[in-house]
């Protein structure tokens, strides 16, 4: 394996990592969060949803429309950048604290399904939700 190949494993390890690590709310805990405001008002929503909650923050007030309210929201996640081992004998490599970890934003879409102004289902773009 050339050096690219290693330093990409390490790269994509430490995504994987970083994105289930990190998380502060399981699926389960998302989803009846979420859930609790079917048959809810748009207006209720809107006044009374707190992504805040659920780890996220909302990049721009919802989306308003007859048909549907969408929230964009990103979470934010610390990576930690993994290490690389070195052969006995080997100068070590210097790493000051800033570089242990980058800090990423994924975004991602909730999008409430309305009929008559009532949330009839709820569903999310992107992965990171």
């Amino acid at each position: 394996m050339s050096f690219l190949h290693i330093i990409a494993l390490f790269v994509t390890l430490g995504l994987l990592s970083g994105c289930t690590t990190y998380s502060t709310t399981s699926i389960e805990q998302r989803d009846a969060y979420l859930q609790k405001f079917l048959g809810e008002s748009s207006q209720h929503i809107q006044a009374n949803l707190h992504l805040s909650e659920l780890g996220y923050q909302q990049v721009h007030p919802p989306i308003v429309d007859s048909n549907s309210i969408t929230y964009t929201v990103m979470r934010p996640v610390t990576i930690p950048v993994p290490m690389a081992q070195t052969r006995p004998g080997a100068v070590p490599i210097q790493v000051t604290p800033r570089a242990e970890s980058y800090d990423v934003n994924l975004q991602c879409k909730i999008i409430y399904r309305l009929e008559h102004n009532i949330a009839k289902s709820v569903y999310y773009t992107g992965r990171t939700c």
